[in-house]
């Protein structure tokens, strides 16, 4: 059966080298939305919880729920406003305005400010009507935080957008105060940004994804880090048979032997969540051998008879040939997959 290995000391690794960015384990929320970006969620919350990390972000209320025992708060960041009964522990972002006027009263929130990336977020000039409706509605305003749209760019954008922070930033601690609200907790710091920078100042967290997992799209010409995969998909054989010359393999005959060799079929297609290659161009096993054929919903050849083989442990060269990002290498993979620490 296939299945997907995670390995425990290289997520354990790169989590020591975000916490020292940030400065600490307290200065980090452990983003684990999107199933933790396909490692399986409740597995990759455990290990952050073991490790000692506090908060974590997740996609929506359902994610939440499943982890909310195992952290001081998990923060919802993509869902729409409920008057379903949550954990104490549970907090959801806000976008707009409209979302503010939505959410039952007390609910725990963490207030989104639009600094440049326009996706969303409250404006800057909004912020004291923000604050006015939070304070009218007794929300309870956990956190604010905003998200970088070009952090991992050659470029100034990441300091513009931060700078824009700081300064609503400012405006947020004097209303605070003339609210008399509870600390708020302030967080901008994506994978890329935490790698960039030197400090995070005041703010009180970071917000690392996918730089946990092992990966960065951060410009090498800005810095590098060893970061280390966590995660390794796995294949086992299914049947083997000798393909005599002239012989083809699979959907549309793309694959032809020119002699006679032995081929073996695995257990992993595109219907679970691998990218489907047409047999044209060979896709590189971990091992360094190549696909042979086109890939089916459930299965895929090699040569050989190897009983299991590694698929990938690294997604950068599969996003290289699939022209995409290893986030979607990674996120797309079957969340059903049995999953193996190691």
């Amino acid at each position: 059966m296939a299945f997907i290995t995670i390995n425990k000391a290289h997520f354990f690794h790169n989590l020591d080298l975000l916490s020292a960015r940030a400065g600490g384990k307290t200065k980090l929320m452990a983003v684990l939305k999107d199933n933790a970006y396909g490692h399986d969620l409740r597995l990759m919350a455990e290990l952050a919880s073991e490790y000692g990390l506090l908060r974590a972000a997740v996609k929506n209320i359902e994610e939440a729920e499943s982890i909310a025992d195992l952290f001081e708060e998990v923060l919802v960041l993509v869902d729409h406003p409920t008057s379903r009964k949550l954990s104490p522990s549970i907090s959801l972002a806000a976008h707009s305005l409209e979302a503010l006027q939505a959410l039952p009263t007390g609910t725990s929130i963490h207030l989104s400010l639009d600094t440049g990336m326009h996706r969303n977020g409250i404006k800057e000039e909004q912020i004291e009507e923000a604050l006015a409706l939070i304070h009218a509605k007794k929300l309870q305003l956990k956190g604010v935080f905003t998200h970088f749209r070009g952090a991992d760019e050659f470029s100034s954008e990441f300091f513009w957008q931060r700078a824009n922070f700081e300064r609503g930033k400012k405006r947020i601690k004097a209303l605070e105060a003339h609210y008399s609200l509870p600390h708020i907790a302030f967080h901008c710091c994506n994978s890329a940004g935490l790698l960039r920078t030197y400090s995070l100042g005041d703010d009180d967290y970071a917000r690392p994804g996918i730089a946990m997992y092992g990966y960065t799209t951060l410009n090498p010409l800005i810095a590098t880090y060893d970061l280390k995969p966590v995660l390794s998909l796995w294949a086992e054989k299914l049947s083997t048979r000798v393909l005599k010359k002239g012989e083809r393999v699979g959907y549309g005959s793309v694959y032809e032997a020119h002699e006679d060799e032995i081929i073996s079929t695995y257990d992993i297609g595109y219907g679970d969540g691998f990218f489907r290659f047409d047999g044209f161009k060979p896709v590189k096993m971990a091992d360094g051998s190549f696909t042979k054929g086109r890939m089916s919903m459930d299965s895929f050849c090699l040569g050989g008879d190897a009983q299991k083989v590694c698929m990938f442990d690294d997604a950068n060269p599969l996003a290289e040939q699939f022209n995409t990002i290893s986030y979607e290498i990674i996120t797309k993979l079957y969340p059903a997959l049995k999953h193996v620490i190691i």
